[in-house]
């Protein structure tokens, strides 16, 4: 293994890290889902499945998962917030919370101070 792969690895488990300690059986559609939204927020279902390239109904489920209530109605994640579309009722458009910023945050920390060393 070489040093620039070793520092790969190490570079994805800290920016993971945040993530995995606040939820420690977030699946991989989750983490996905979460930075797919952190990239491009206030899209619907739709179009987020679409790019995904998953059913609606996936990504609903991966949505409600990161919201405040999880697709069985316990406690989300929190990281996201679906707020309804005031021209069209039918679609909830997807942002980050302060929480999921605050992650993304620590993720950013972890990764700046790596690719400094």
């Amino acid at each position: 293994m070489t040093a620039e792969r070793q520092a790969v690895a190490q570079a994805l488990f800290l920016a993971l890290e945040p993530f995995v300690k606040e939820s420690p059986t977030i699946t991989l559609g989750n983490f996905m889902t979460f930075l797919r939204v952190a990239s491009a927020e206030g899209k619907g279902v739709t179009e987020y499945a679409d790019a995904a390239g998953v059913y609606k109904t996936v990504m609903t489920r991966h949505l409600l998962d990161l919201g405040d209530r999880d697709r069985h109605g316990e406690d989300g994640l929190g990281f996201i917030q679906q707020v309804r579309d005031r021209k069209d009722m039918r679609i909830n458009r997807a942002w980050i919370t302060h929480k999921g910023a605050s992650f993304l945050d620590s993720a950013y920390k972890a990764l700046s101070l790596l690719l400094r060393a």
